[in-house]
């Protein structure tokens, strides 16, 4: 049983709003008397009943209770309630720091997507809401590793603390998918002024790179990693986890064998995936026959290597390790059984469009 859910059984059970909270320094050494023998002990203040779960050099996270209008009987039942609540947490082994907001914040999330709220705020009563004022850069880790044990929370933070220099938060969202919030100075090393070499795209696609290398490196099988432009968590974050949950859905629909997604190298993918299963098809037998050549596994690489080279003949046959007579051989070929020419600007968008529709539709 997750934290959100003990959270709400204890909210039921007590019929006051609860929650859990991560103190600073100052108000936790006030509430618990930090360095004390009465630091694990539950206290009441501002007629709420605050229980300790854990400190973290001086950073306690608390579970917390309205107390109002209630008896001292009921008060007494309360606090037996919340401390066998905070037993409960405990049992569970979240105790890195930060873990049971992140849990909190995970519950939260999913129920938001699962309504289609993308643009969701994060409510006051998130305990990590505090520190999603900044702009901040997303990615998902999403693993396709189904028979392997769940990495955990402790050693994946560990990892993550060791390539970002800056803060870093990490929030489990479903079984072997983590959202990773990273300061958006990682970008410019916490300059003002960002390298005009480099625009904000090629230094996200380099940290996705860096970091999946890191990750493989660490773990076996197989990680699919999707990251989109910094967002400001509070208000936009709902959105963003969306963004990148459709990324790497289509990342693995039309790129296979590659394991970095970014979003905005998949507009018109996504344009294609949100058409109607039935008008795809509908629009594939409107537009011919391309089911010989696109069923063939070489004439369908050379046709996506051609496009991802920008329809260039010369760079798409050294990318091929072929000659350059060979290409063209092939696409006069695919002239032949198709009818369209795909040096030619018009039929290349058609056979590129084709080949998205293809796709998609094989797979369903």
């Amino acid at each position: 049983m997750d934290s959100e859910t003990l959270r709400q059984k204890l909210e039921q059970l007590t019929g006051k709003r609860t929650g859990l909270k991560q103190l600073g320094r100052q108000q936790s050494a006030s509430l618990f008397g930090i360095g004390t023998e009465d630091t694990d002990q539950p206290v009441i203040s501002e007629g709420s009943l605050w229980v300790p779960l854990y400190d973290n050099d001086g950073r306690i996270t608390a579970v917390w209770v309205e107390l109002d209008g209630l008896s001292s009987r009921e008060v007494q039942l309360v606090n037996y309630a919340v401390q066998n609540f905070a037993v409960a947490l405990k049992a569970t082994g979240f105790r890195e720091e930060g873990e049971v907001e992140a849990r909190q914040l995970s519950s939260w999330l999913n129920a938001q997507l699962e309504q289609e709220k993308d643009d969701a705020e994060i409510p006051d009563d998130m305990a990590l809401k505090s520190r999603l004022f900044s702009d901040m850069i997303p990615f998902l880790l999403s693993s396709e590793n189904v028979h392997s044990p769940q990495v955990s929370y402790r050693s994946l933070m560990k990892l993550l603390r060791s390539y970002f220099e800056n803060e870093v938060l990490l929030i489990p969202l479903q079984e072997k998918e983590w959202l990773i919030l990273a300061r958006k100075e990682l970008l410019t090393g916490g300059d003002d002024k960002e390298d005009e070499e480099e625009n904000e795209d090629d230094l996200l696609a380099q940290t996705s790179m860096g970091l999946h290398e890191l990750i493989a490196s660490e773990w076996v099988g197989i990680f699919h990693l999707a990251v989109a432009p910094a967002v400001v968590p509070v208000k936009g974050l709902t959105g963003s986890v969306a963004l990148l949950r459709e990324t790497i859905i289509l990342g693995r629909i039309f790129q296979v064998g590659e394991y970095i997604h970014l979003p905005w190298e998949l507009r018109m993918e996504r344009l294609v995936n949100s058409i109607p299963d039935t008008r795809r098809r509908k629009l594939l037998g409107q537009i011919g026959d391309y089911t010989s050549v696109l069923s063939d596994k070489e004439m369908l690489l050379t046709l996506e290597t051609f496009f991802e080279m920008d329809c260039n003949v010369s760079e798409t046959a050294k990318k091929l390790y072929i000659h350059r007579n060979t290409l063209l051989y092939r696409l006069d070929k695919i002239k032949q059984e198709t009818g369209a020419d795909v040096r030619s600007f018009g039929d290349a968008a058609i056979v590129k469009l084709t080949m998205l529709l293809y796709k998609v539709t094989k797979r369903k």
